[in-house]
């Protein structure tokens, strides 16, 4: 089973395009569990969010990035695509 977080800020360029990837490739594959994370002002950020869109594959982030303590847009997120490929199965 693999389970994908995406951590994003409303309104970030990419974190559209990346969530639709995710919910048509969790309706597709049984063994891939998605959850969808809204990081805002005012609340704590979740761990390993590294700018908006974050995603963790089975708690890693395949992408790299510094982590960050704000909600903010990532200036170097992974395309669609490459959240697909980070999700594969092994």
């Amino acid at each position: 089973m693999t389970h994908v977080e995406v951590l994003y800020v409303a309104g970030c360029p990419h974190a559209a395009s990346v969530m639709q990837r995710m919910k048509e490739l969790a309706q597709a594959r049984p063994d891939l569990t998605l959850a969808l994370v809204e990081v805002t002002p005012g609340r704590p950020v979740p761990a390993g969010f590294a700018g908006s869109p974050t995603v963790l594959v089975d708690g890693t982030n395949p992408f790299g990035g510094e982590p960050v303590d704000v909600p903010a847009c990532a200036l170097h997120p992974p395309t669609a695509d490459q959240v697909e490929a980070a999700a594969a199965p092994r």
